[in-house]
This record gives C-alpha cells, structure tokens and sequence, in this order.
C-alpha cells in the first residue's frame, strides 16, 4: 500500500476517539478524528460513509487525517448491521438508503462535539445514503460527495446493464469460476434471469435501448439538492454500469438546473471505470480527487477546478481523469 503515514497523521490518530452513535436500528460504532489544533479551522466535518469504515485498503483512514491536518473533523461509521455496529444485517437496496444511519450521525455529532457544518461522501449505496441525508438536514450539509451510485430501480439496472452487452461477454463471464460461486445466491440467479430475458428479447427485436426512468426517491433527495445551498460532486466513469442508470439525470435534470445551482453541482465523467474496485491506481485517483474537492471547502469556499477545460462527453474514448469531461 503507497500510504505511509506522515508524522501529522500519525498525531490525528492518536487523537481519535471510538464513539457510539444512537440509531433507530441499534447502537453504530465509529471513529471520531478531531482536527488538529494548529490547523486554521475549517468549521466542516467530513463524514466519509465507507462500507466498512476502514474500507478496502484504509484510504478512507489516511483520508480522515489528511482532512484532519486541514483543520476538519472527520468520522467514519460502520452502518448498521455492519461492521461492528448492532443491527440485522441486509442486502443493500441504492434505492432505500441508510438515511436513518446518516441522519442519526450528524445529529450525534452535533450534540456531543458542536459540529454544526458537514460535508459528506459516498460511493455506490453508500452516495445514495449521503444524499438522501439532506431531506432532513439540509440546513447543516454544505457538501456531497456522489460517486458511482445507481439511480434506478434494481430491475430497471438490469436492463440498461444488459443493453450494454452481448452473448460474447455473457460466455466469457460464465467461464470464470467466481460468477459460478457468486450464482449460490438466490437473487444472483434472478439478476442472471432478468439479464438473459433482455438480451435475448434484444436479439429477436433488435432493440438497443430503451427510456430507463429514474428512481423516485432519486429525484426527491436531487430536488432536495437543487433547493439547497450544498454544493455537490457527481463522478462516474464512462463504462461504469452504474453510468448508464445516470444518463437520464444528465440528459434531463442536469440541462435544467439554473446558473446558481450549476456553479454548485458538478458533474464529472472519467473515461474507464470509477466504481471498479481491484484497479488500485484508479481508486488512488479516485480518492485524491475526493481530497481535493473537500480540501477546496478550506481554501476557496468553492469546489476544486477540474482538471482540465469542459468537453464534450463523447470525446472521452480514452485517457485518464486528467480527460475528465465537467458539466458546470
């Protein structure tokens, strides 16, 4: 792993507190990381929603005490049922967020260490979560951070999923042993149903798309947004599946927000993949684009520039975030 800790994170960690945070669905175990006392303060805590909250390869940690050294707060929470955190375990539904986990959080932290200002972040369900936040305490968010999350309904991803392949990578994804492991699983036999229904209607129709709603609840928690005065990051890759669910929110909600929530809400399409998880120099892209968009709270008030000048989506055939396409 490239992080080695500097002797300043090291300092934040040895601050860190363990809290218990008080939820509708048992008690939620988290690390609190105070900012460090010679940082000008940045009146924001970072809740950093990870599943679990060490993540994959503890960047999620170093990103704490990065943040940390900043002058933030930081905290980061196993869910309910995760973790070490009380609650019957479930499968995740994008489309019923944990906002009970997220709500209770900001609210705990408010009462025990005074935050009143946050910042939150999320990839997949876990955006989702972040989002859905703001129909309670939008008065208190100042920032969201969504990466790679679906927003449809789960039947509705299988189709647009579908329409994205053929038989050849049907056969090539049967001939790997994990997929055969993965079928042990009931509902993994009914996503591979509903696929093979939508490729096989696609063959005899020669239908190659078609008008993939978005999820209600989406749409709420977006307007949510729209009406608030948090600033946001949506990123995606160009071949995420989870891209795919989003383009009607790009094609339709995007093109009507007005000029002050378009200086607010950001969009950035990668070429590649951003909801990958085993390329590790792209979730290291990932994540220092994360630090600099909450590191642009501290310094400006306003979200990082991106990388590089707007383009048009269709010219990212290939390149690396640096060709990031923004929508402002």
């Amino acid at each position: 792993m490239p992080w080695r800790e500097t002797p300043a994170e090291l300092e934040r960690a040895k601050a860190e507190q363990p809290i218990l945070v008080p939820s509708p669905h048992g008690q939620l175990y988290g690390i609190y990381t105070p900012p460090a006392p010679e940082a000008p303060p940045a009146g924001l805590c970072a809740v950093l929603l990870t599943s679990p909250r060490s993540h994959r390869n503890r960047m999620w940690v170093e990103g704490a005490r990065r943040l940390a050294g900043l002058g933030f707060s930081a905290f980061r929470v196993d869910f309910h049922g995760t973790g070490d955190s009380e609650g019957e375990t479930g499968f995740r539904d994008p489309n019923r967020p944990y906002q009970d986990d997220a709500v209770a959080v900001i609210r705990h932290l408010r009462e025990a260490f005074g935050e009143k200002r946050f910042v939150l972040s999320g990839s997949c369900f876990d955006a989702r979560t972040a989002l859905s936040a703001l129909a309670e305490e939008r008065e208190a968010i100042a920032g969201i951070l969504f990466m790679a999350a679906p927003v449809m309904s789960l039947d509705l991803q299988v189709k647009a999923d579908a329409d994205r392949k053929g038989w050849g990578h049907l056969l090539k994804a049967l001939r790997n042993p994990e997929n055969w492991t993965a079928l042990s699983r009931p509902e993994r036999w009914r996503y591979m149903g509903n696929m093979l229904g939508r490729m096989a209607q696609r063959t005899v129709t020669g239908a190659q798309t078609m008008d993939l709603p978005l999820a209600s609840g989406f749409v709420e928690h977006f307007q949510i947004l729209v009406r608030s005065r948090a600033r946001a990051l949506f990123l995606y890759g160009r071949q995420d599946v989870e891209y795919q669910t989003f383009r009607p929110a790009e094609q339709v909600l995007f093109p009507r927000l007005d000029d002050e929530a378009r200086e607010r809400i950001q969009l950035e399409v990668w070429p590649g993949t951003v909801h990958g998880l085993l390329e590790m120099n792209r979730q290291r892209e990932i994540f220092e684009r994360a630090m600099a968009w909450f590191a642009s709270f501290r310094s400006t008030g306003a979200p990082a520039p991106s990388a590089a000048p707007a383009r048009p989506a269709r010219d990212l055939a290939r390149g690396g975030p640096e060709a990031a396409w923004t929508s402002r």
